[in-house]
């Protein structure tokens, strides 16, 4: 919390693979259980955090302030202001009667 009570609340993009493989080397045949065989195997994870913005809340708005210019997230923030916008004038009244 700042110093004039805003909450200032930072979130971060995650992304996250996953890899696992084996196999059996040597000759294949048919193997009994108590028997033991050649077997390699081996798995792999990859996380990457990466900073994306913050979450601004002073009590009167909530804003969010990125820190990427991807073009994506440009075009559905500004969907969403618009879709705001909309929602404000139909709730208001200020859509024309016909």
């Amino acid at each position: 919390m700042t110093a004039s009570g805003a909450q200032v609340i930072p979130f971060t993009k995650v992304t996250m693979g996953y890899l696992s493989g084996g196999g059996e080397y040597g000759e294949v045949k048919a193997v009994k259980i108590d028997e033991t065989y050649p077997f390699a195997g081996g798995a792999g994870t990859v996380i990457n955090l990466k900073p994306a913005g913050f979450l601004i809340d002073d009590g009167v708005e909530c804003r969010v302030v990125k820190l990427t210019n991807d073009p994506l997230d440009g075009l559905i923030e500004k969907a969403g202001d618009i879709v705001g916008k909309i929602v404000d004038k139909v709730g208001s009244g200020e859509h024309e009667e016909e």
